[in-house]
């Protein structure tokens, strides 16, 4: 299959599988690895993010409406996983880092077990009538000015779907 023949849905499963990769690397990894890694992995699941809250997940909203649930559910995993991932680079020295990408990983890959499972998100984007190869070129796009940005500096904080971080329980 050709580049121009991957769609969306390719795109995103292969995206799981690196991040996947990586925190299985992190397992046995050292201190400055852990750090080097932890960074790495977290940009790359804010990217991966970013490309389904933007792209994907507001293409497949009201299709069918059952799926609705779904989305919501994997924004309020995304904001889980933003949680940490916003800890984790604000200081990537910390202690206790490995414990928290540790986490970070059995979040993401609940989450993309979830995505990629019969009847989940992506299950349904190639039932909805959607342009996923023209998505996946959108998703491409964004992606390079996302790593742009990165190159000259850090993503902006991770910002929350559902969660409010500043509430306080009163």
């Amino acid at each position: 299959m050709s580049r121009d023949q991957i769609d969306a849905v390719a795109k995103l499963k292969a995206d799981h599988d690196r991040v996947e990769a990586l925190f299985k690397e992190l397992k046995e990894a050292g201190e400055e690895e852990t750090r080097r890694l932890g960074v790495q992995v977290c940009n790359l699941v804010k990217i991966h993010m970013t490309l389904e809250e933007e792209l994907f997940y507001p293409a497949l909203r009201g299709k069918p409406e059952a799926l609705e649930d779904k989305l919501d559910e994997g924004l309020i995993e995304h904001d889980a996983g933003k949680l940490i991932i916003n800890d984790v680079l604000a200081d990537p020295g910390q202690e206790r880092l490995a414990p928290k990408l540790q986490v970070l990983g059995e979040q993401m890959v609940h989450h993309h077990e979830e995505e990629e499972e019969d009847g989940g998100v992506f299950d349904q984007a190639g039932k909805a009538g959607i342009d996923l190869v023209e998505m996946r070129r959108a998703m491409d796009r964004r992606e390079a000015e996302l790593r742009a940005e990165l190159k000259t500096g850090d993503l902006p904080a991770a910002e929350m779907n559902f969660v409010d971080v500043e509430a306080t329980p009163e």
